[in-house]
């Protein structure tokens, strides 16, 4: 009987250890999101984009089901990865659904290829008002500008999208913005400590205009996001993972035409320059998306 009392507990203490293993053992998520605002906003290349992207995270060891995939107008039969319409509502509730499963040393990749612009921080006041008698005088006071990512139900800006990211308690999340006038979204490095993000263009500047310099590049073949993906490729993943500053590097190689790209993460061992900034969050090396 005392025998058999032993084996039990030893073997529920293994059990008890095998599942406290299995629920801490880091995983790699990705969220891609990605196309228009309407129905004639079809341009090819987000989709071209989107689907490089998840080949390329495939090849360096992302399984299916922890890769999820939103575009504009769903699942389609030119769009088979797809798994849900690319609307400001999916995405806010794909990430509120990571934050309710991801852990401390689980990270996440976040991609989207899309529309971008920057909008007037306004506020209306009254400058004369008699409510009594219906009379008034309204005046619009600007303070500033903010960067925001457009969706068919609305924009999302840098700041709403920070405070999503703060309540997701990832080890690392990696954001790649192929958008428009996207540079200020660099800023949330600088008030998470656990996100880097890389921009393809800077706070003032169209993405259209960085795509292509020369005739090496096809339609519908954005160099941003090929080249910087195809940076995690260069190495052998079981002796050498390729770092995101790594795969920045690679990018500029890759096409040199590309100028002014925004990436903030902490490398303190790099001089800063108008084209890298750091943030002050990660540590030297650690910053891998495989």
């Amino acid at each position: 009987m005392l025998l058999m009392s032993i084996v039990q507990m030893t073997l529920a203490c293994s059990l008890i250890s095998t599942q406290g293993w299995e629920k801490n053992e880091p995983k790699k998520y990705a969220l891609l999101i990605g196309g228009g605002c309407t129905e004639c906003d079809t341009f090819a290349s987000f989709y071209t984009n989107i689907e490089y992207v998840y080949k390329t995270l495939k090849r360096i060891g992302y399984h299916d089901g922890d890769i999820r995939v939103l575009f504009h107008g769903g699942k389609t039969q030119y769009h088979p990865i797809v798994e849900g319409g690319a609307t400001k509502k999916n995405f806010i509730d794909e990430l509120n659904k990571l934050g309710n499963i991801i852990d401390s040393n689980d990270s996440l990749v976040i991609f989207r290829s899309g529309h971008g612009m920057i909008e007037l921080l306004c506020k209306k006041y009254d400058k004369f008002s008699d409510h009594e008698n219906h009379l008034g005088n309204e005046s619009i006071k600007c303070a500033g500008t903010f960067a925001v990512m457009n969706f068919p139900d609305g924009n999302l800006s840098y700041y709403e999208f920070q405070k999503i990211l703060g309540k997701i308690k990832a080890k690392q999340i990696v954001i790649i913005l192929n958008q428009c006038f996207c540079g200020q979204f660099t800023d949330i490095a600088m008030n998470l400590q656990n996100v880097v993000v890389v921009c393809e263009t800077s706070e003032t500047e169209l993405a259209i205009n960085q795509t292509r310099k020369t005739m090496r590049w096809k339609h519908n073949e954005w160099p941003f996001v090929k080249c910087f993906f195809d940076g995690f490729l260069q190495g052998d993943a079981k002796e050498k993972k390729q770092s995101v500053f790594d795969a920045f590097r690679h990018l500029l190689k890759c096409n040199p035409n590309i100028e002014g790209i925004p990436i903030k993460a902490d490398r303190p061992l790099l001089k800063e320059n108008p084209t890298i900034k750091y943030g002050r969050g990660l540590k030297t090396g650690t910053v891998y998306i495989h």
